[in-house]
């Protein structure tokens, strides 16, 4: 999505129920790039007491909105209005409802224009990635081998749902869960299993494919969490299971999308012999908090026993 300046000075709205129809307008501009977005608007109606909805008007038009999520530390942009996202980052640099650890993700030239003045110096970037939002049409999915032994993880998966998930984010964003944040993350895993959001394949081998759907709407389903532990790799696993996966998806959405690191050539590859095709430039941004020097504390205070 290319960003475009308006005339007028952006005046910023925190948002609310009363705003629900016009923000879902603005967010189905794409609903495929914007499904994230589009489901939690459909979720609550911008009603969730620990989130936050703002938008940017002109001429009293939304061009921009940002999600502040309270609990997850989802920092989500949208809409081509770059001052207007540049407003909407520094009011979200003024708030301190945000937890320590968090994440700016979307549209790359979004993201780009909200980091102008966000998150502060009270946060330090800790990871940044260059990525390629892709969708799948449904007559572009490559023709592949059925695959029934792919199911929703249920609760006997837990254990396995938990170690490769949690190895899946210390590969891809360097940081291992079981370190920074073990009972959260197991919370997360635990609903996974119990709401069918993560699709395993297990056979006599053990958990070979793992991957979950982030975000589903009429329009797209997003796809995320693609693993295949490496001891199975390059041996088609990934491409069959995630092809059956896409097919049943498409039963109940218009596309099927996901994010991918522009450097992950290997799966950038399965996925376009799947039938992807690149829609978008992406960006992810993770932050945690400062250290104590930064912020104009005192750095070797001794620490409490």
């Amino acid at each position: 999505m290319s960003l475009h300046a308006a005339p007028s000075p952006p005046t910023i709205v925190r948002l609310g129920p009363k705003d629900f129809p016009e923000t879902v307008a603005l967010l189905d501009a794409d609903p495929v790039l914007n499904v994230y977005l589009c489901a939690l608007a459909l979720r609550d109606a911008l009603a969730r007491p620990r989130d936050e909805w703002w938008g940017s008007r002109r001429a009293g038009r939304l061009t921009a909105l940002l999600y502040l999520g309270g609990l997850s530390g989802a920092v989500l942009p949208a809409g081509d209005d770059p001052e207007g996202l540049r407003a909407l980052g520094a009011i979200a640099a003024r708030r301190d409802a945000l937890p320590p650890r968090f994440q700016v993700i979307g549209p790359r030239d979004a993201v780009a224009a909200a980091r102008e003045r966000f998150p502060g110096p009270d946060s330090s970037l800790r990871l940044e990635r260059e990525q390629l939002y892709m969708s799948l049409a449904p007559g572009a999915l490559t023709p592949f081998e059925r695959l029934p032994g792919l199911r929703p993880a249920r609760r006997e998966d837990l254990e396995l749902v938990f170690e490769t998930g949690a190895a899946l984010r210390a590969e891809e964003l360097l940081e291992d869960p079981r370190d920074t944040e073990p009972e959260a993350f197991r919370r997360r895993c635990e609903e996974d299993c119990r709401d069918g959001h993560t699709q395993v394949w297990r056979d006599e081998r053990g958990l070979v494919f793992r991957a979950s759907v982030s975000a589903r709407t009429a329009d797209a389903a997003q796809i995320s969490g693609v693993y295949t532990p490496p001891e199975f790799r390059n041996r088609g696993i990934a491409t069959r299971a995630l092809a059956e996966m896409c097919m049943r998806l498409l039963e109940r959405s218009g596309e099927c999308c996901l994010f991918v690191n522009a450097v992950n050539a290997p799966a950038i590859a399965v996925y376009r012999r799947l039938g992807f095709v690149e829609r978008s430039p992406w960006a992810s941004a993770f932050y945690v908090p400062a250290p104590a020097s930064s912020r104009g504390e005192p750095s070797g205070s001794p620490s409490p026993h």
